[in-house]
């Protein structure tokens, strides 16, 4: 017959064991996880470069100038286009004074 010390150590044992699979389960489980996880942000990481990539290249000028002259009809800046504050507000100034009267 088995001592109550034994069983006991026997008990100990067997729990110990069981306790010791469910970790090591458990953790190849996280560690599947984790795999999968950092695959996807290997993915997104690669995507987003390509994307970065994309955005250069449609953010060239030379295509903007192309869009802006043939599809939006703008024409170029010109140097009278350009006009300075105080004109303006001279002119403002001007046609107030117009109205007033």
């Amino acid at each position: 017959m088995i001592k109550y010390p034994s069983f006991l150590v026997i008990f100990l044992i067997l729990i110990v064991g069981i306790s010791l699979y469910q970790i090591k389960f458990s953790i190849n489980e996280n560690e599947i996880a984790l795999r999968t996880i950092k695959a996807k942000i290997d993915d997104a990481k690669s995507d987003i470069d390509i994307l970065n990539a994309e955005l250069s290249y449609l953010k060239r000028p030379e295509r903007i100038e192309k869009i802006a002259l043939n599809k939006l009809e703008l024409k170029e800046i010109l140097p009278t286009d350009i006009w300075n504050i105080k004109d303006l507000v001279e002119a403002t100034k001007s046609i107030n004074e117009r109205v007033a009267k």
